[in-house]
């Protein structure tokens, strides 16, 4: 992955990090309002509290929801900063796609293969 290259700055590699973290937090958050939400309609609770509970964990799933979409563009824009300097886009083999052509060795480190045949460091990278 990216973050494991040695050319990966350590802002990049914090931002990753507080994304993950930000996402993980969202899933649960909303999990966590979900379950509420339907334990209000199948259980109808009468705790006072219990409204409240359910209105801040949807108010919680919203934030963290901003939270990360802004986290995840401030990675995004940390990894083209990162793969910029040597990924050109004016090759017809830039996107990994079906038009990716084996025009010489820089194109197939492109195209994720690698000139000697080894693509291992590609393996998994999502764009």
């Amino acid at each position: 992955m990216e973050q494991n290259k040695p050319r990966a700055r350590p802002g990049f590699r914090r931002t990753n990090r507080a994304t993950r973290w930000a996402g993980a937090l969202l899933c649960w958050a909303h999990a966590l309002a979900l379950a509420l939400t339907a334990t209000e309609i199948l259980l109808r609770p009468s705790a006072a509290w219990w409204f409240t509970a359910r209105i801040a964990s949807w108010v919680l799933t919203g934030v963290l929801l901003a939270a990360w979409v802004l986290l995840r563009i401030a990675q995004k824009r940390l990894l083209r900063q990162v793969d910029g300097p040597d990924r050109a886009d004016d090759g017809p083999c830039y996107d990994d796609g079906p038009g990716c052509a084996d025009d010489g060795p820089d194109c197939a480190d492109r195209c994720g293969d690698s000139p000697d045949g080894d693509g291992a460091e590609d393996y998994g990278r999502a764009a």
